[in-house]
């Protein structure tokens, strides 16, 4: 039930980015997922984390139309980010959420330019790589934390629902 949940939360954020997002509009200008594994980093141990990472690197990587394994390798790169920071700093701290989603999407935009600088013909201006960057680090920093917090009650919900129905199950089976 927790794996179909993730697989679901994954989808939706895909769809969500690539399908309302990616029009004329730069409603949210950074990647959804950057939260997302936050998220994961955060609250979720790396058997349960890892599968899902690896299915949400994937598909991003086969819709992006970038370099396969892009997605999956900066995914990676900060789930482990993220645990090791967790381990240093309180997981539950207000300030620390910002900072966390904020550093997450500074990692992935500088990767995603990157990547796209080595296999554009022409070179990118760098001032045009720190205006994106900059504003995809505020825009993170900005919405991230709501972002999470609404990862977190419907991880909660899940929860819930799991042991409601583990419960009355076991009733059943008692005399």
């Amino acid at each position: 039930m927790i794996y179909g949940y993730h697989f679901i939360v994954c989808l939706l954020l895909i769809v969500f980015q690539t399908t309302l997002l990616s029009g004329g509009s730069q409603v949210i200008p950074y990647d959804l997922l950057g939260p997302y594994v936050v998220f994961l980093g955060i609250y979720r141990p790396p058997r349960e984390a890892v599968p899902v990472l690896l299915f949400c690197g994937l598909v991003m990587d086969g819709i992006s139309g970038g370099v396969f394994g892009t997605h999956l390798t900066v995914y990676l790169w900060m789930y482990m980010g993220v645990r090791r920071a967790i381990g240093y700093l309180h997981a539950g701290n207000v300030f620390l959420l910002p900072l966390l989603v904020a550093a997450a999407v500074a990692f992935q935009s500088v990767v995603m330019a990157l990547s796209a600088l080595v296999l554009s013909a022409s070179g990118w201006p760098v001032d045009s790589i720190i205006g994106v960057v900059s504003r995809q680090v505020v825009w993170g920093a900005v919405t991230g934390p709501f972002v999470l917090l609404l990862l977190k009650r419907g991880m909660d919900l899940v929860v819930r629902a799991r042991s409601a129905f583990t419960r009355d199950k076991d009733q059943l089976r008692t005399p």
